[in-house]
């Protein structure tokens, strides 16, 4: 898409952050927004902030509710218009539960998982098939992690198992939604001044709870904060990025190198493990070749 001038845009986790940033940046550029979040009061306060600039609505709801994300993608189009942007923002951390084996419990799992990744398929399911119909030109951006191309640490492997998915998932639906004139971009921001962790504890009681109950890993999630929060990337920095990945169509959106060498590291691994090709993988990879084209 060349502009976002005169189109509307459907924002999960709308209300700070990230979300909040594409926001600020698609606004400049003349796009009406439907900022969407769990919290309401950010969400009073980024709508008072936009208004200023722009048509935008403000809806709060849970992205695990199918029915809510349905009701909310009539009542964007019915006040604003067809939606040609779609941004899978929306995401939570694990929560201290989420971060050992001694306290991790079911509800942790069904959290982070019901957030970050079942948030980007009701949003796919919500409006692909409406952009399908209608083609392009559209866009759908999916916010997925550095953690969702790498592993740095254990202690995040549900919030690394959520964006894995959601990074596999978005390289397959965008190899399809390019022919019918969509594209896709899949953000995988380092360390970026959200407050996630912050945001998690306030809207996730099953975090809250066992962040309360547990001072060893309070500590330790409280010292993690300290240190890193200054050097946390500017998250307007990370939606001008984005915004320049939907002009120029790209699929991958990189707003730093903190996941370089992992990265790295990780692929040279993998084709380590392989073993030697042989006549039947040649075949095999001409053969995948020519479905692609």
């Amino acid at each position: 898409m060349q502009t976002v001038s005169d189109t509307t845009a459907f924002i999960t986790g709308g209300a700070s952050g990230i979300g909040l940033a594409m926001a600020r940046a698609f606004a400049a550029e003349g796009a009406r927004l439907a900022l969407v979040d769990l919290d309401g009061e950010g969400l009073r306060e980024a709508k008072r902030e936009l208004e200023a600039i722009t048509e935008v609505i403000a809806i709060s709801l849970d992205v695990r509710d199918r029915e809510a994300m349905a009701a909310a993608a009539d009542r964007t189009e019915r006040e604003l218009g067809p939606v040609r942007i779609l941004c899978n923002n929306a995401g939570v951390g694990s929560g201290m539960g989420g971060m050992n084996l001694e306290t991790m419990r079911y509800e942790h799992w069904d959290h982070t998982l019901g957030v970050n990744l079942g948030g980007v398929v009701n949003g796919i399911q919500t409006f692909v098939p409406r952009m399908v119909e209608r083609g392009g030109p559209a866009h759908v951006v999916n916010t997925s992690s550095g953690s969702g191309l790498a592993v740095i640490g254990g202690a995040q492997f549900m919030y690394c198992a959520s964006k894995f998915a959601v990074t596999g998932l978005s390289e397959a639906i965008g190899s399809l939604l390019k022919f019918h004139g969509i594209g896709l971009t899949l953000v995988s921001p380092g360390f970026v001044d959200t407050r996630i962790a912050e945001t998690t504890r306030k809207l996730d009681p099953a975090a809250a709870e066992v962040h309360e109950m547990d001072p060893e890993y309070r500590e330790k999630l409280e010292r993690f904060e300290e240190l890193f929060d200054p050097l946390g990337q500017d998250p307007d920095e990370v939606g001008t990025m984005i915004l320049d990945a939907i002009h120029h169509g790209r699929l991958y959106c990189q707003p730093d190198r903190l996941m370089a060498e992992p990265i790295q590291a990780r692929c040279q691994a993998l084709l380590e493990a392989m073993p030697p090709e042989t006549e039947r993988d040649r075949q095999m990879a001409e053969m995948i070749d020519k479905t692609r084209q």
